[in-house]
């Protein structure tokens, strides 16, 4: 949820306050947050920061919707219930990380993340043109590049009638026709068809199954990853042969830690073994007087 959907939900908002032109307000409001508990003080406006950590993002978490609250103030009648839809959207994925952090659950707060789950599907819709992939913006791209010829021809075939002032009033008509139809096909081909936002609607039932989620944590899965890949490339040539060089390596690696443990399950065996014939021949000596 931190680096996640949490991190999802932030370029969201960026693109809806960018979009209805609140970006000023929005990164104003959010260098004016005070020092607190457990909160660093902003220097940076959210567009100058370039990543985002898992602590910063659970910082983020607990000021995020007051923010976009302060920033959304003062719509037009127009944009109240666009608004209203995002603040929403906002307020019911924050609920929803808020009660996945519970130590412990229960039925009524197992409930209550469905419930919030539920309304995150419901309002979502608002930061639907944000959405646009990899493909929606190719596309998006190409028409961008059939108006821009269409344009280019129109001027050249007006350019002997037009006069300074009309040739300026068709530019700026052709610049807003252009926008509004990237604007369209983008929103058209915007989904929220990817893992992260699909995977949240398990979370209730791998709750009920396996307990809390306070146990699972990424940095087991980062530090392999580094003693896995990194430490191999790190000892290879760095060159096309890398892939065989790294498995190598880390075959090597583990005969060696299989033949550590092996010879400390025989130390160990040697030394029971030890142990018990001395307290056999001790058990020896204290019987022999009986006997004769």
């Amino acid at each position: 949820m931190q680096i996640g959907m949490l991190d999802h939900l932030q370029k969201c908002i960026f693109h809806f306050m960018k979009t209805h032109k609140q970006l000023d307000m929005y990164n104003a409001i959010w260098l004016s947050l005070p020092a607190y508990h457990h909160l660093t003080p902003k220097i940076k406006s959210y567009e100058e920061v370039s990543q985002w950590n898992g602590k910063e993002m659970k910082e983020m978490s607990r000021y995020l919707l007051g923010v976009v609250t302060q920033s959304l103030r003062g719509g037009s009648p127009a944009q109240c219930p666009i608004f209203n839809r995002a603040f929403q959207c906002t307020q019911a994925l924050s609920e929803f990380y808020m009660y996945a952090r519970y130590k412990s659950h229960d039925d009524a707060t197992l409930s209550y993340m469905e419930d919030s789950l539920c309304r995150f599907h419901t309002f979502k819709v608002g930061f639907l043109p944000g959405q646009a992939g990899k493909k929606a913006k190719a596309k998006a791209n190409t028409r961008r590049t059939e108006l821009v010829k269409m344009r280019k021809v129109d001027e050249e075939t007006n350019a002997e009638t037009w006069t300074p002032s009309k040739k300026l009033h068709e530019m700026n008509a052709w610049r807003d026709y252009i926008s509004y139809k990237i604007a369209v096909s983008k929103e058209l081909d915007a989904n929220f068809h990817f893992p992260k936002i699909h995977l949240m609607s398990h979370w209730v039932n791998q709750i009920r199954r396996y307990g809390a989620m306070q146990q699972y944590s990424a940095e087991r899965h980062e530090e392999a990853h580094k003693m896995n890949l990194k430490d191999g490339w790190n000892a290879s040539n760095h060159n096309f042969n890398y892939l065989p060089q790294v498995i190598t390596f880390h075959h090597r690696i583990l005969c060696f830690e299989i033949r550590e443990l092996n010879l400390q399950a025989l130390a160990q065996r040697r030394e029971n073994s030890a142990a018990t014939c001395k307290v056999l021949s001790s058990g020896a000596d204290l019987a022999a007087p009986l006997s004769s």
